[in-house]
């Protein structure tokens, strides 16, 4: 049951499975959040609430009405063990190298719910993980912008050096986040060290 509903989740429901993990949220919240963020997942009420619906028949989350003074109650949604058992998983699952560069929004979806679910040395092997994805992306793409250097026109020329940037700056944020949490992870053993 878990692996078939695992295929079936979107990536709306996985950013809500997210959101909700980190703490009980109404759809109101939820919708508060998408739109405010960078994702170019849709925050209307029509994708948010049937998502919801679907999500709580699953039992991957559930919703308790919370009576308030107002004409329509409020309804809360924690996460279940279902649920975190999903977004675990989907959180550790390996990045696709095949469309890598399409994936990246997903990839940064992924990273922000790694937080309190994966342990730091967990966290660094995933981004070493993610560096070599983007780099297996990367070689033939170089390889292919040197062809085309001395044959294609020159806009075409700009355009393949621009997804190339843009691949390079993914993996130069993957190593800066590498290197910031390492030392994060450093500063707290010291921390917990001198506690002790």
């Amino acid at each position: 049951m878990i692996d078939e509903l695992s295929r079936e989740l979107t990536l709306l429901e996985y950013m809500i499975l997210g959101l909700i993990g980190s703490e009980p949220r109404t759809g109101y919240d939820i919708m508060s959040v998408l739109e405010g963020d960078a994702h170019r997942l849709s925050a209307s009420p029509g994708s948010i609430y049937p998502a919801l619906k679907r999500m709580e028949k699953n039992k991957l989350i559930a919703g308790q009405v919370e009576v308030v003074h107002e004409t329509r109650p409020r309804k809360t949604y924690s996460i279940t063990p279902l649920g975190e058992t999903l977004l675990d998983r989907w959180v550790r699952s390996p990045l696709p190298v095949i469309g890598y560069r399409e994936e990246f929004e997903v990839f940064m979806t992924r990273f922000l719910f790694t937080a309190n679910r994966l342990t730091p040395n967990e966290l660094i092997e995933w981004l070493d993980t993610c560096e070599k994805a983007i780099e297996q992306y990367n070689v033939p793409r170089r390889n292919f912008l040197e062809m085309l250097r001395s044959t294609a026109p020159i806009h075409q020329q700009l355009v393949w050096e621009a997804k190339l940037m843009e691949l390079n700056m993914q993996r130069e944020w993957v190593k800066i986040a590498r290197e910031r949490i390492h030392a994060e992870y450093q500063k707290q053993l010291i921390s917990e060290t001198n506690k002790q």
